[in-house]
């Protein structure tokens, strides 16, 4: 990231599936690690488990004192519903999102009726073939229409 010369901030945490800070058991898989206890989650077996500190996104953010964000991609291998859960739509200001929703237990439906409760229109969602990408981009009602008249 430095090298990058990006503003970016990197923790060795995770996102939190409560509003609260927990510790969760991390099933370690290449690049399809997850929550241990993910509901409907266990197609990916751990190749070893480690124990990992959770916040939710706000507590990161109030840290970093941020209230808006640009682009927020939540690929969380079956948590993403219950991460959005925790985010308190009315404190934080998220432009677009991308959200993976092929390991979600809740379904690609739940997530994207949560994000149109809150404020959000899908922009459009992108497939590829081996389940390389399945991820709805939202973005948040009113925006695309305000940078139009810029």
């Amino acid at each position: 990231m430095v090298n990058k010369n990006r503003k970016a901030y990197i923790s060795p945490t995770c996102l939190s599936t409560n509003p609260y800070p927990e510790k969760v058991v991390f099933a370690q898989n290449s690049n399809r690690g997850h929550i241990y206890d993910v509901e409907g989650y266990d197609d990916a077996p751990a190749k070893s488990l480690v124990n990992v500190q959770c916040f939710p996104l706000i507590s990161y953010l109030e840290a970093l004192n941020v209230t808006t964000v640009d682009y927020f991609s939540l690929d969380v291998e079956g948590a993403e519903y219950k991460v959005l859960q925790t985010i308190p739509w009315d404190k934080v200001d998220i432009k677009t999102l991308s959200v993976e929703y092929l390991h979600d237990a809740e379904g690609k439906e739940a997530i994207r009726t949560l994000l149109l409760s809150n404020g959000y229109s899908v922009y459009t969602e992108v497939s590829a073939a081996y389940n390389l990408a399945n991820d709805f981009i939202f973005v948040k009602d009113g925006l695309l229409e305000s940078e139009a008249s810029r």
